[in-house]
């Protein structure tokens, strides 16, 4: 407890600090406001130092976080909330072949660009086209699923697939389609900045930009005019959860995703009749080797489940959850990882004695690490059982001070049985691309789930995805797992789904390739002062969170009125 009190005194005098700044943000919201008729929804989706005007959304490391949905609409979404369902947007349907080797999507027809061009089958065709053609740009991993693609009407597209895949559509779930008029004379795809966008989504004209606040606004031919009742978003720039925690109090941000300690106390408090929340457990956080290291001790140890086996024993999850976290997330107790979301596809044959690793006992891990040959120096470190050094950053945003603070408590723990561990705070763009080239060695991260668990395990673990194509792989690659994932992907029956899963299940627990600790809640804040329509607990029909991995924001979006 006394550790937990500490904390919250240097919390709260590093809040405090932070007032002349956040009055400074606050300030700046004003300038150039908005004019009264106009509904303007202020919202915080990121946390940076500061940033460039980047609309590109095939840049995943620098694009601003209002890019996807706002900027460009998807095809389709999957309501997780709703088993999965569809809800249609750019797309109306899609169906596949009997063969299960193609599919054709039939687009909605009359939707036009912001600039008034209309949005057809030809703009969907070049997108993927672009990004076969172009592997940098091809932030869905296409080149991996898509043979070819064909537009035989203007409102619908056929796409023919390499293999069976019956998750393709989840898949495609993130594609961004960009119009082919404004992105063929674009020389280079990844370089350009798109400052002036050209979207689908209802929000796509960036009226301002300055360092400290952007506004992006109607767009004036959204095809869903009818739903939308927000003019404006407006996105002050926000360095970290402390800048966020001194700004509550000026009640100016509408749609928040930050941690916030003693969330009843610092938000709910300062407006009970108007500030809300709702934080259900989420995706897994979990630490992630990269298997491709380029520093030869560490990559020696990463491949070695002696060594995984003790990295987990030295975590204190229950410390990352009840201090780092102020009691938010779960502790995730199971070699698989599974989130408590999806207790319905639980194998409690990967569970059990395969969870031997997951409790926190640096006795057992320093008995591990000598049995399996790795010996301490003169300055207590140890070295890979060949003889080469081990050390290694882990490294986590700047200005997540919930992730920073458990990074450190696992960092202690690391130290305490020999291992040379530190924590590195890049900022969060610097972080994201180190993810993306594999230039880090150990990173603490989550993967982003979907409707079934199938998404995120394959995205975080296939041999296909082990590269830049998401920022949650950890290089790690087993065609035994692979060939699972492949049988999933080519079945198209949830009970045979559920049967191939319960063996993902079980091979991850054994091979344990990411050292899973803690289920993060969903961090949603609200305040309805000015807007209502908000997703609680009592109407639990989404995922209500703002960031960049939640599809679903849209329609959270557009469920938005102002207050009359």
């Amino acid at each position: 407890m006394g550790l937990r009190k500490s904390r919250l005194r240097n919390f709260f005098q590093r809040t405090s600090w932070l007032a002349t700044a956040a009055l400074g943000v606050s300030l700046a919201f004003g300038a150039g406001a908005a004019s009264a008729a106009e509904s303007v929804l202020t919202m915080h989706i990121e946390e940076q130092t500061s940033w460039v005007s980047n609309f590109n959304p095939f840049d995943l490391a620098g694009r601003r976080q209002s890019t996807m949905d706002f900027i460009y609409e998807p095809l389709v979404i999957f309501n997780a909330n709703d088993g999965g369902k569809p809800v249609w947007r750019l797309a109306t349907s899609y169906k596949f072949s009997d063969d299960l080797l193609s599919i054709t999507y039939d687009l909605r027809p009359g939707v036009k660009w912001s600039d008034g061009q209309p949005l057809t089958s030809a703009d969907v065709k070049y997108t993927i086209d672009l990004m076969l053609k172009n592997p940098a740009v091809d932030t869905v991993g296409v080149g991996q699923t898509v043979a070819s693609v064909e537009a035989p009407s203007p409102t619908q597209v056929t796409i023919k697939l390499k293999a069976v895949n019956s998750e393709f559509p989840q898949s495609l779930a993130d594609l961004a389609v960009v119009p082919q008029h404004i992105w063929k004379d674009v020389a280079d795809p990844v370089a350009f900045k798109n400052e002036k966008p050209v979207g689908s989504g209802p929000m796509t004209e960036v009226r301002r930009f300055t360092p400290q606040v952007y506004e992006q606004c109607r767009n004036p031919n959204y095809w869903d005019a009818a739903s939308l009742h927000v003019d404006c978003l407006r996105l002050p720039q926000i360095s970290g959860n402390d800048q966020m925690l001194a700004l509550l109090p000026e009640g100016t941000v509408d749609w928040i995703g930050s941690f916030l300690p003693q969330i009843d106390k610092t938000f709910v408090a300062l407006d009970p009749q108007h500030n809300g929340y709702w934080q259900p457990p989420a995706e897994t956080v979990a630490f992630q080797m990269n298997f491709k290291s380029t520093n030869a001790g560490n990559l020696e140890a990463f491949k070695d489940i002696n060594f995984r086996h003790a990295f987990s024993l030295a975590m204190d999850r229950k410390s990352m959850v009840d201090i780092a976290g102020f009691g938010y997330p779960v502790v995730n107790l199971h070699a698989s990882g599974l989130p408590p979301r999806f207790e319905s596809w639980r194998n409690k044959a990967a569970e059990g004695d395969k969870d031997a690793f997951m409790g926190f006992d640096t006795d057992k891990a320093n008995k591990i690490l000598d049995d399996a040959g790795y010996k301490k120096g003169a300055d207590g470190f140890r070295t890979t059982p060949s003889g080469k050094p081990i050390a290694f950053p882990v490294i986590v945003p700047n200005g997540w001070t919930d992730w920073i603070d458990a990074v450190q408590i696992a960092v202690e723990g690391l130290r305490a049985m020999g291992i040379n561990a530190s924590v590195a705070t890049p900022e969060y763009e610097q972080w994201r691309k180190q993810l993306l080239d594999g230039s880090f060695d150990v990173v603490m991260n989550s993967r982003a789930d979907s409707a079934t668990p199938f998404q995120g395990y394959y995205q975080s673990l296939s041999t296909d995805y082990a590269g830049k194509l998401t920022v949650s792989a950890p290089r790690y690659s087993n065609p035994k797992l692979d060939a699972l994932f492949d049988q999933y992907r080519k079945s198209s029956s949830e009970d045979e789904h559920k049967k191939i899963f319960n063996d993902i299940q079980v091979l991850i627990a054994d091979d344990f390739p990411v050292v899973p600790v803690f289920n993060g809640p969903t961090w949603y804040q609200y305040s309805s002062k000015r807007f209502t329509g908000w997703v609680t607990d009592k109407d639990p029909v989404m995922n209500p969170e703002n960031h960049d991995n939640n599809r679903m924001r849209l329609m959270h979006l557009l469920r938005l009125k102002p207050v009359q």
